[in-house]
């Protein structure tokens, strides 16, 4: 049974369910309801977890403080962005990309920009992220009736990185700074230019995507087997040795060692570069 505690505004409840507060979601859901009433399931778009951390509770905070309509267009952000994944986004973005969106129209009406120092990087490497940051940018510009600067786009890419994965918005910036310093040390020793629209090049900063990801959320395993290893190592000991320019660096500067089957998976894709004309 599902019972309402507060209206928080005409889109969101704060209700109990099980003996736990959580927060619905639903257009018209807020709109004359009553502390003690009994919620119409059918009427709910999103349920929120239980308000049982700080972090919880600090969300909760948020909705006395932010306006309902930017509540309302992240909740249409966000199911527009959710068509481009088949893994469902983590629920907390409801509430980052709300925080985020407030605050960057109150800056952009005091004309306090915030640049990203990660900008080129958020283009050239995480590019269906950054073009649903400009879709959702322009969506917020038409409601809001301002013209925000292009490196909210950018942010709003991060908060989508975040929402894709198991990260926070610190260890995102550490996956995007580490795939492009990755990338900077393939094309270094690779000593040529690389088509960064061919499918190989593509498929390879898809594989640092998800390397990043799981080296920064500690999430690297030393699963060796060494038959395939030995048989890159044999036949293609130039792309190995790219390879092992990226484990010192990542050993340098995570004191992490990879494993033998990281090192496969990233001489593979290199020798895919070192063979493309």
């Amino acid at each position: 049974m599902i019972t309402v505690k507060k209206s928080l505004n005409n889109s969101m409840l704060l209700v109990d369910y099980d003996q736990q507060e959580m927060i619905l979601f639903g257009k018209g859901i807020g709109f004359g309801s009553k502390p003690g009433e009994l919620i119409d399931i059918a009427q709910v778009e999103k349920i929120f977890l239980p308000l049982a951390d700080l972090k919880s509770r600090h969300f909760l905070s948020l909705t006395d403080t932010i306006p309902a309509a930017f509540f309302e267009l992240t909740h249409d952000i966000i199911t527009q962005i959710q068509q481009a994944y088949v893994e469902k986004l983590n629920a907390v973005l409801f509430f980052t990309l709300a925080e985020h969106l407030w605050f960057a129209v109150e800056r952009c009406r005091k004309d306090q920009p915030f640049f990203n120092k990660l900008s080129w990087e958020v283009k050239r490497y995480y590019q269906k992220e950054y073009l649903l940051g400009q879709q959702a940018m322009q969506q917020v510009n038409a409601r809001f009736a301002v013209t925000l600067p292009d490196d909210e786009a950018v942010n709003i890419a991060f908060h989508i990185i975040n929402a894709t994965g198991s990260s926070d918005q610190a260890s995102a910036y550490q996956q995007v700074e580490l795939v492009n310093r990755i990338a900077e040390i393939v094309r270094y020793k690779l000593n040529k230019n690389l088509d960064i629209n061919s499918v190989n090049y593509n498929r390879f900063i898809t594989h640092l995507r998800y390397f990043a990801e799981r080296l920064i959320a500690g999430n690297v395993t030393a699963n060796d087997t060494d038959d395939f290893y030995q048989e890159l190592l044999r036949h293609r000991p130039d792309a190995m040795n790219v390879a092992w320019a990226i484990r010192d660096y990542v050993q340098e500067k995570y004191q992490l060692t990879l494993p033998k089957d990281e090192l496969t998976w990233l001489s593979i894709h290199i020798s895919r570069l070192m063979e493309a004309p």
